[in-house]
């Protein structure tokens, strides 16, 4: 067979042969999907706390609190906006044998995730800021308070709670240790457990 002959054999076989799936045009999307997604909005704060509770989960587990990658440990992590106070917090709790559930304890790992929060920031009391600038802020600075990074800081909390384990959970005397700060704190306070406020008095 002549050269010019295969050529055209070739590509009678091609023309003839089904086209594949990704050269077929797909439908087009719910144009109800479409307008949701585009006309809900999203803010800063949930933007930010959303930022923040995946480097929360980084943290977690790049200290292996989690006890590694199986897990096992049972760590609770994530952001919370507390409405009372209008307060953000970075909120980690873990499961703490015994003695070891003392505020010691506590805020040295508090120390180990703020130092990990904080690592790519610059050092000094500049660091908190522009790490929670990056998280919170927009790409533009219109309407952004002047004092914007210092009032986040004082905004966002990292809160660590060692937790009584499911096998103490009816040791008499057993209970949970708290310790929180801010982010320009190297070390946390500790934090009573939070109690409902007493009824009001009523009138005679």
């Amino acid at each position: 067979m002549a050269g010019w002959q295969r050529w055209m054999a070739l590509g009678l076989v091609l023309a003839l042969a089904p086209c594949p799936a990704w050269a077929q045009q797909p439908a087009a999307v719910d144009p109800q999907l479409y307008q949701y997604l585009a006309e809900t909005p999203v803010t800063l704060l949930e933007w930010g706390m959303l930022r923040l509770g995946r480097d929360m989960q980084a943290a977690v587990t790049a200290l292996s609190l989690d006890g590694g990658r199986n897990g096992t440990a049972k760590v609770k992590t994530g952001t919370l906006f507390r409405p009372f106070d209008r307060r953000v917090v970075a909120y980690v709790s873990l499961p703490v044998a015994g003695k070891a559930r003392n505020l010691q304890q506590c805020q040295e790992i508090y120390g180990l995730l703020r130092e990990h929060l904080l690592a790519g920031a610059p050092g000094g009391l500049s660091g908190p800021p522009w790490y929670l600038q990056r998280l919170f802020g927009a790409d533009t600075r219109s309407g952004r308070p002047e004092l914007f990074g210092d009032m986040l800081v004082e905004m966002v909390l990292l809160e660590v709670t060692l937790r009584v384990p499911e096998a103490e959970n009816f040791t008499q005397g057993a209970k949970n240790t708290i310790c929180a700060g801010k982010l320009d704190q190297e070390q946390a306070a500790e934090v009573q457990p939070w109690r409902p406020p007493p009824p009001a008095a009523t009138a005679p």
